[in-house]
């Protein structure tokens, strides 16, 4: 006997502390295994899905292609507007903004 424990004693607080450390264990495996499966499924979605390049290149033809439809149209309308007096508020061109003139 050491210090007056008994071995049932030193056994069950061993066995306590052997299942403690077993849950903690545990916890901490199905922890790792649920983030293996999900980066298991974000690899398939990259493997899967285009490559970051090809989107960014992809993504850029798209946006050109509407650039190049509706930046001339929009300068034109800006140029008739600007240049045709209609913005100013008057008929004729000897009128100030406004009417005032």
């Amino acid at each position: 006997m050491v210090m007056g424990w008994t071995t049932e004693a030193v056994d069950r607080e061993f066995m306590g502390k052997l299942e403690r450390e077993r849950d903690a264990v545990g916890g901490s495996a199905k922890t790792s295994e649920k983030k293996v499966a999900e980066r298991e499924g974000r690899l398939e979605e990259l493997r899967s899905g285009p490559l970051g390049k090809e989107a960014v290149e992809k993504e850029r033809g798209v946006l050109e292609e509407v650039v190049k439809k509706v930046f001339p149209n929009n300068c034109r309308n800006i140029r008739k507007n600007c240049f045709s007096g209609e913005n100013f508020g008057g008929e004729g061109e000897g009128e100030g903004v406004g009417g005032e003139g």
